[in-house]
């Protein structure tokens, strides 16, 4: 056989034994004209309630254009966030005006689209303010028209749309049946409606290619869902709790198989959801590992055993008497019951803010409440040398461990560049992201687990993610401001914290917040919304530790926040509307938020700590240190 015989024959031989990419099931073409078809009717509508305004409609006719404006997004919504996220923000982004960090002049970013036109006509609607209308609504219009840029047609694979519409369920259950997108107008239940009926049907081709049974089961789940939307009497009295447990999960649960019977690959991801679970309170749903700066430096289990021997061992500060552990205490939640902690070697002094927890620090993407560190190494760092907390730095902890060969043996075992302060601040970060708690009575009573919830708590539950628009900052199922499902921004928010716990012409406190780290005049008084996850046992409450109840807390929320109780502040980003929840209402959110508490195997320090060769005085000190 001559030599280009053979190097074809084996060619051919090698390209039959290499895995074939499978045809896509779906028609990507099919997808796109229908999107195309939406896409126009959004622009439709849109247009139409431009015309309302230009011929001073009454103030029902314009509400309802504005409404089936909405409805018309919904539709389109799934396939566009999928692959024009900052496109989507130009429709449908929250009406928040922003700076460039980067930007000294400070120029404001100012939102558009939906959001941004809500206001003019909820919850009233003031006609004098057309002129304005008219121009928000022509910058929408301008989006609007061009929608399609960026989605690539028939190119639209069968991963892709189903990661698609996946990501739309979870933005349905995080952000529109909370009132996130549609807080005044409350149209976040025939909005979901209007999106599950799309889903269904861009789902609905696939299931010739299932079996009679799945198909059947997948139809079943998505009729039940869709008829528990249908059955909704209002927005507040929507019960979401059981929407989720009973109609939203199961369906996300087929879904999963009918993907996998099908062969359909989870789309590549490189985000902090995970692509392959089901529903968002899964197992595994988050990878704290996405959220770290550099790969070689992953979370393994060696990382975490040192890390929480670190956090534990007052070598790492000053005066070898203060731990991570002292202002951080694992029975706290990780936390130490004080407004302010004691500042490093006073009696008296205390540092700027309450100490948050750690418990799920690895569950967002900024730390400290003024967001001045991406990364929880950073975090480490920043804490080490500050002078009022460890009075350190890496290089002097590694220093000082340098002097214990068990130190030295354990790095050497762990890191391949051995004991170096990069590494102690990696172990640190390590442990503190191995301190995730999603565990709770409410998560496994989602998954259909048998566990209870009490009367309170449910009804606590539903005011969370409805009325009480908590779930609309405090994002499921992590309750922060990590913004689902993209989960790419935490939200900071003003809401008017006082100096003191008063209800009536109360003081702002003086902290700027966030200003101090970007000076930024947008960020003045804003603090990033924090976990409330394990909140039964982290009082007090506040960056400066103000209110020492959680009654407190649903109080001032109750009232409006800082404008509720007589703080006169422009730039207050949480509504200043009372929320008008009454006193058993405000006693069941207290049940929920209790009930979100879960430490279980988180708790526990270490036995010992390693020796410092021939350093007596050392070798005596306290685990977990002094305060």
């Amino acid at each position: 056989m001559c030599p280009i015989v053979r190097l074809l024959v084996l060619f051919t031989f090698l390209a039959a034994s290499l895995p074939q990419k499978r045809a896509d099931m779906g028609d990507g073409q099919t997808i796109y004209n229908r999107f195309l078809a939406d896409k126009v009717r959004f622009h439709e509508q849109v247009n139409r309630l431009a015309m309302h305004v230009q011929a001073n409609a009454p103030v029902d006719s314009l509400r309802l254009a504005f409404e089936q404006s909405r409805l018309a997004y919904k539709r389109i919504e799934w396939l566009l966030e999928y692959y024009q996220p900052v496109l989507a923000g130009r429709v449908n982004g929250p009406p928040i005006v922003e700076v460039e960090d980067d930007d000294p002049a400070q120029t404001p970013i100012r939102p558009v689209g939906l959001q941004v036109i809500e206001p003019y006509l909820f919850p009233e609607y003031d006609p004098t303010q057309n002129d304005s209308l008219l121009y928000e609504l022509n910058k929408l219009l301008t989006y609007s028209s061009r929608l399609e840029q960026g989605i690539p047609g028939d190119r639209i694979t069968d991963s892709d749309c189903w990661e698609a519409v996946r990501q739309q369920l979870f933005r349905i259950q995080t952000l529109g049946i909370t009132g996130y997108d549609a807080p005044e107008a409350r149209t976040g239940i025939v909005e979901a409606l209007a999106s599950f009926q799309t889903l269904q049907a861009i789902i609905l081709p696939y299931s010739r290619h299932l079996t009679k049974s799945m198909a059947a089961q997948l139809e079943g789940r998505w009729q039940m869902a869709i008829r528990m939307l249908q059955q909704a009497h209002d927005f507040t009295s929507f019960d979401r709790v059981s929407f989720i447990r009973n109609g939203l999960y199961p369906l996300c649960q087929v879904l999963q198989q009918a993907r996998q019977s099908l062969g359909i690959l989870p789309a590549s991801s490189g985000r902090f959801l995970s692509p392959r679970v089901a529903t968002l309170s899964d197992s595994g749903a988050f990878r704290t590992d996405y959220l770290i700066n550099f790969g070689d430096f992953a979370t393994t289990p060696q990382k975490v055993a040192l890390g929480r021997t670190l956090f534990f061992d007052p070598l790492l500060s000053g005066n070898n008497a203060r731990s991570c552990a002292s202002c951080h205490q694992p029975e706290r939640a990780f936390t130490d019951g004080r407004r302010k902690s004691r500042a490093f070697g006073s009696l008296m002094k205390r540092v700027k803010r309450n100490a948050p927890t750690l418990l799920n620090a690895g569950l967002q993407n900024v730390q400290f409440y003024d967001s001045r560190v991406t990364y929880l190494e950073d975090q480490a760092h920043d804490v080490l040398k500050n002078s009022d907390e460890m009075h350190s730095s890496s290089d002097e902890v590694a220093q000082k461990l340098g002097s214990s060969s068990a130190y030295r043996s354990w790095f050497a075992a762990t890191f391949p560049t051995g004991l170096t302060g990069y590494n102690v601040r990696n172990a640190l970060a390590c442990y503190v992201r191995s301190l995730t708690s999603l565990n709770a009575r409410p998560d496994r009573y989602l998954r259909g687990e048998p566990v209870t919830l009490s009367t309170d708590e449910l009804t606590g539950f539903n005011l969370f993610m409805g009325k009480g628009r908590c779930a609309t900052c405090h994002f499921f199922p992590i309750y922060n401001g990590f913004i689902p499902p993209h989960y790419e921004k935490t939200e900071s928010e003003i809401i008017g914290v006082p100096q003191k716990a008063s209800t009536r012409k109360a003081k702002l406190d003086t902290d700027p917040g966030k200003f101090s780290t970007y000076q930024k005049n947008i960020h003045r008084y804003a603090f990033k919304t924090p976990t409330i996850r394990n909140v039964a046992l982290t009082a007090p409450y506040m960056h400066n530790g103000v209110y020492q109840t959680l009654e407190q807390v649903v109080d001032f929320y109750n009232r409006g926040g800082g404008r509720g109780i007589g703080i006169q502040l422009e730039s207050q980003t949480l509504s200043g509307e009372p929320l008008h929840l009454s006193s058993g209402e405000q006693k069941a959110l207290v049940a929920f938020m209790k009930a979100l508490t879960d430490t279980t195997a988180l708790t526990q320090r270490p036995a010992r700590l390693p020796e410092i060769d021939g350093n007596k005085a050392l070798n005596h000190r306290q685990i977990g240190g002094r305060y």
